[in-house]
């Protein structure tokens, strides 16, 4: 009797482990190393702040940083399977532009993403996030000389692929977090948050930039978890 009792708790527990970790949704963030944030201390990355920020919501999901240094869109479509699909994801946001801007024309960047999402669509039930690049501070950047005579790279970056971002989420109905837009302008009210936001490289963000990022891009991520799978998408 007492072997049964035993027997019976055992499977209680964990048919209650297999329902709590089926509830458990994987949110897979694509993107270059202002995503896998290997310059930034333990805990701070910017899928540290999203997690955690989920976490207070009451959303149960483990965020899988996809992010890859130096990658361009066409890298990212290139490590899809490995990186994004072998997850089985909830969600999937997609961010490049950064490295595009030095590395790729706007057709090919453009091409790229569109393969990116056609693939995503096929593949899982997912739902897609797309993000914009946070900015480039102009004047510190290596590639500043390259951009000057075009208005800056930041101004290349915002019109030729920030652009193509937004304009494919209105083609494909995707929703679309514009942290691009977000960061302008919030260094457009207070300029010194360019130097607490963005690294002295004028590229990757801070620890405190990471954070910013996250609480306006969480909320996208929460909304998309939490609100009916549309397969059409």
């Amino acid at each position: 009797m007492k072997n049964l009792i035993i027997l019976t708790m055992v499977l209680v527990i964990s048919a209650f482990t297999a329902h709590a970790d089926g509830n458990t949704e994987v949110v897979v963030m694509l993107g270059d190393s202002t995503t896998v944030c290997n310059l930034n201390t333990p805990g701070a990355k910017l899928t540290d702040y999203v997690e955690a920020h989920l976490t207070k919501e009451h959303l149960q999901t483990r965020i899988v940083n996809s992010g890859i240094g130096s990658a361009t869109a066409k890298i990212g479509l290139g490590e899809l399977q490995a990186r994004v699909l072998v997850h089985d994801p909830a969600v999937v946001t997609i961010s490049f532009g950064l490295n595009d801007t030095g590395k790729s024309t706007p057709d090919e960047y453009r091409e790229c993403l569109e393969k990116i999402v056609q693939s995503v669509q096929k593949n899982t039930h997912a739902k897609i996030l797309l993000i914009t690049s946070t900015p480039f501070i102009n004047e510190r950047h290596q590639w500043r000389q390259q951009f000057s005579d075009k208005g800056g790279m930041d101004a290349v970056l915002d019109t030729n692929f920030c652009s193509a971002m937004r304009t494919l989420g209105k083609k494909h109905n995707i929703p679309v977090c514009d942290l691009h837009s977000h960061f302008t302008a919030l260094f457009g009210k207070n300029p010194k948050l360019r130097d607490e936001l963005i690294l002295p490289d004028g590229v990757h963000l801070t620890d405190k930039g990471n954070e910013v990022a996250a609480q306006h891009l969480a909320p996208y991520i929460a909304t998309l978890l939490t609100k009916p799978t549309n397969h059409s998408q």
